[in-house]
């Protein structure tokens, strides 16, 4: 029977050594953490185009409330479009996720007008939905565009405003 007695010394340098290698380990697991960076917590996003931040993550889960029933996964490369809002979101990475923040996506009326040869280009340039409202003479008339769409229209005389719908 082989006895294995420890020094005092030996034991606190067990015990250093031990204490050394658990922080390490803490510290690589909440250094390796998914973590948000964009958008930031609370933030109100009026562009029709951002992109989402994130580090150490696989995806980013979206969600229109906070407990993510119905949740959107977007994985690297993907796209959204999103309508104005209050959204949830978090970022997962292996088997561990980040916390939940959120951000809004505020209205945005946009209305583009370009001028081509014999007509006029209208686009809706915002995150909306839009009335456009066409007024020449006293005579008025609406077109629709829906977010993202464009229409060409004989160029004349006349004035066009754009409303959210």
């Amino acid at each position: 029977m082989v006895k294995n007695n420890l020094t005092k010394l030996e034991k606190r340098i067990l015990a250093i050594e031990i204490v050394f290698v658990l922080t390490v380990l803490i510290y690589i697991f909440f250094a390796t953490a998914p973590n948000q960076i964009y958008p930031l917590h609370g933030m109100t996003i009026t562009e029709a185009n951002f992109n989402i931040e994130i580090l150490n993550g696989e995806e980013v889960l979206i969600s229109g409330n906070n407990e993510f029933t119905n949740p959107i996964v977007l994985r690297e490369n993907s796209e959204i479009d999103l309508f104005p809002g209050v959204y949830y979101w978090k970022v997962r990475g292996g088997f561990r996720e980040s916390e939940i923040q959120n951000f809004t996506i505020k209205s945005h009326v946009g209305l583009e007008i370009k001028e081509r040869k014999e007509n006029y280009e209208l686009e809706n340039s915002g995150n909306v939905d839009l009335n456009i409202t066409r007024e020449k003479e006293g005579i008025t008339s609406s077109i629709v565009l829906n977010k993202g769409e464009f229409k060409e229209v004989k160029k004349d005389d006349s004035n066009y405003k754009g409303e959210e719908i």
